[in-house]
């Protein structure tokens, strides 16, 4: 991932957060709107998100066979 995603990754799930935590009675129907546009970016973003994971657990892997020698 590149760092404007995980930028983009980062913001669109704190605006979700945001409106989660913080609409309660305030809740208003653009929120419905925004939400599933957060959802769709957020659905494009996974892929990398689930590849940088699994370099990360390559990457402990190794790490972990190495130390074993």
């Amino acid at each position: 991932m590149t760092a404007e995603e995980v930028l983009k990754y980062i913001q669109l799930v704190s605006r979700k957060s945001f409106i989660i935590c913080h609409s309660g009675n305030d809740w208003k129907p653009e929120y419905e709107i925004e939400m599933k546009q957060i959802d769709q970016e957020l659905a494009l973003l996974r892929p990398l998100v689930d590849a940088e994971h699994a370099k990360r657990k390559e990457f402990e892997r190794c790490s972990q066979q190495q130390k074993q020698y």
